[in-house]
């Protein structure tokens, strides 16, 4: 079981199963956000999906499969959004990073804080090499998060994601282990 990991203003923790309200609560808040681009959010979210939603994240975090933490403030504990490692191949020691943070805490570096936590941990803790984000091309702060991380765009792919039930094209970056010498140290 990982620790909380804690800077700048984020602490992040494993999911529990007491977590479906506040997964809930924080993503109707962002509904305007969320539908566009994440694939597990429509906006007839219930709290039977939260449940489940959490709930899987649990069980693959015990099967090593994807790590994703609660991303919290440190002070209030108030939940605010979610970050996380997902596809974990430990033949190639690559995985998916992903993120949202709930809409009324946008805008102050916490996604970023947050993203650059989970790189550390996946480096360090679970000893990958490439970390990579793919993200909507139109998902424009998604994509600030990812050149404020340092990654490298390596392209569009095209009708990489499911969205929405339509097929979205996406941009890949990645963050090698190589290049984040110090920088998630």
């Amino acid at each position: 079981m990982a620790r909380a990991l804690v800077a700048d203003g984020v602490r992040l923790r494993r999911y529990r199963a007491d977590d479906a309200g506040v997964l809930l609560e924080a993503a109707l808040e962002s509904t305007d956000q969320l539908t566009p681009y994440e694939t597990w959010f429509h906006a007839d979210y219930s709290l039977d999906e939260a449940t489940e939603h959490v709930g899987w994240w649990v069980t693959a975090w015990e099967s090593a499969k994807s790590f994703y933490f609660v991303v919290e403030d440190p002070e209030s504990g108030e939940f605010l959004g979610s970050c996380g490692l997902s596809g974990v191949d430990r033949e190639h020691r690559a995985a998916n990073m992903g993120f949202w943070i709930r809409t009324g805490r946008t805008g102050l570096g916490i996604a970023t804080s947050a993203a650059r936590l989970v790189a550390a941990y996946g480096f360090r803790t679970l000893d990958l090499n490439r970390i990579e984000l793919v993200i909507p091309v139109h998902n424009a702060a998604s994509r600030r998060v990812a050149v404020k991380l340092g990654a490298t765009e390596e392209g569009t792919l095209r009708e990489r994601l499911i969205v929405g039930g339509r097929p979205t094209d996406c941009v890949s970056y990645s963050i090698l282990r190589s290049d984040a010498s110090g920088l998630f140290d």
